[in-house]
């Protein structure tokens, strides 16, 4: 994993970049993760009111240089899938964040981005994101 900071909601798309700049880079170095595509996962604070820390998640088995570990917590999330150029995913998180709303749900972070399709090797239009939320378990 590894991490940047946005100077405010438009600057995102950039500090993502960034992580995924480096996380690319890093997995270049360990044959063993060049075999399939990159799975990544973006992680974004929902109030942006917050300091804006955007993470990127490389999935691995084992430790990848130059980036810290860590194991996302599991359990229940509300999921909403985009498809299209990640310029339009904000429409998607809202959908998501207004569902939560609707439901009652608290909304606390992180926004999970898992990123299904390789922009690589995939048209914009045709780009694959699941975006989570995590929810809180019944008491």
């Amino acid at each position: 994993m590894t991490s940047e900071q946005a100077a405010d909601d438009l600057d995102v798309g950039r500090a993502t970049s960034a992580c995924v700049a480096r996380l690319l880079a890093a997995r270049l170095q360990h044959a063993h993760l060049q075999q399939a595509a990159p799975r990544l996962i973006g992680l974004f604070p929902v109030d942006l009111n917050e300091p804006l820390t955007v993470e990127v998640a490389l999935e691995s088995d084992a430790p990848v240089t130059g980036t810290t570990s860590r194991l996302l917590p599991g359990g229940r999330f509300a999921q909403a899938t985009h498809i299209g150029p990640y310029d339009q995913i904000s429409l998607t998180a809202h959908a998501l964040l207004s569902w939560c709303a609707e439901r009652n749900h608290p909304v606390h972070g992180p926004l999970r981005e898992v990123y299904a399709s390789d922009p690589a090797t995939t048209p914009a239009d045709q780009l694959i994101t699941h975006l989570q939320i995590p929810l809180e378990e019944d008491q």
